[in-house]
C-alpha cells in the first residue's frame, strides 16, 4: 500500500474573514425547564391506549371502492415489476397502487408510518378486506430496514387467517402473489399493524 502526502501553496488556500462574524451582537438563550410531575396515579402502558383506540375505530368504513383495488390487485398476479426505491415492483408501491386504483386517497409517503397519514392504524387482528398489513420495525417504525414488508388484505377466513395479495417476495422479486390462509409472521424485533383508507 502506497500512502502520498502532499502540501499546497500558501496562496492556493482560500481563506475566509471571520472579524465581521465576531462583531455580531451576542444572543442571550433562555433555559426551560419541562415538568414530568404525573401526580399519583398510575400512567396507562401505550400499548393499552392504543389497543383502545384501535378497537374503538375497527368498524370504520372503507373510503374507497375495495372491490376495485382488490380486482386491480388481482390482475396483476403472476406478473413482476422492478424493484428498488420507489420502483412499481416494492411491496407498498403496489398496495398503494391498488388502493388508488379503487379510489383511495393514500397519499402519505416517505417511512412505514409517514406512508399512512389519513388511514386509520388497527390491530392485525381487526383486518378487513382491502385494509393494509404492515410490518414495522419496533425500535425504529420510520425506518425502511430490512423486514419491513406490505400487504393487502383481500378476505378474512373463518380461521381467523387472511387471503392477501403482496408484492415483492421474496424481496427484489417483484413478484404479486396471492396466499389464501396467510397468518402475519412479523420478524424478530418487529410488529404486524393494520391500516385502513
Amino acid at each position: 500500500m502506497t500512502f502520498a502526502l502532499g502540501a499546497a501553496p500558501a496562496g492556493a488556500i482560500e481563506t475566509e474573514d471571520f472579524a465581521a462574524a465576531s462583531a455580531a451582537p451576542t444572543i442571550s438563550l433562555t433555559t426551560q425547564a419541562l415538568s414530568t410531575d404525573t401526580g399519583t396515579a398510575p400512567l396507562a402502558p401505550i400499548s393499552s391506549v392504543l389497543a383502545e383506540s384501535e378497537s374503538a375505530n375497527s368498524s370504520a368504513a372503507h373510503g374507497f371502492d375495495v372491490d376495485a383495488a382488490i380486482a386491480a390487485a388481482t390482475a396483476e398476479l403472476g406478473t413482476s415489476r422492478a424493484t428498488g426505491w420507489g420502483a412499481p415492483g416494492e411491496c407498498i408501491v403496489s398496495a398503494q397502487r391498488w388502493i388508488r386504483a379503487g379510489g383511495g386517497a393514500w397519499t402519505g409517503g416517505g417511512d412505514p408510518v409517514s406512508n399512512y397519514t389519513g388511514a386509520l392504524r388497527l390491530s392485525p387482528t381487526e383486518a378487513q378486506p382491502g385494509d393494509v398489513i404492515q410490518y414495522e420495525h419496533l425500535q425504529f417504525p420510520t425506518s425502511w430496514v430490512s423486514g419491513v414488508h406490505t400487504v393487502l388484505v383481500t378476505g378474512v377466513n373463518d380461521d381467523g387467517t387472511y387471503q392477501i395479495i403482496e408484492s415483492n417476495n421474496p424481496t427484489g422479486s417483484g413478484y404479486v402473489q396471492a396466499d389464501e390462509s396467510w397468518v402475519p409472521k412479523p420478524p424478530a424485533g418487529f410488529q404486524a399493524v393494520a391500516w385502513r383508507f
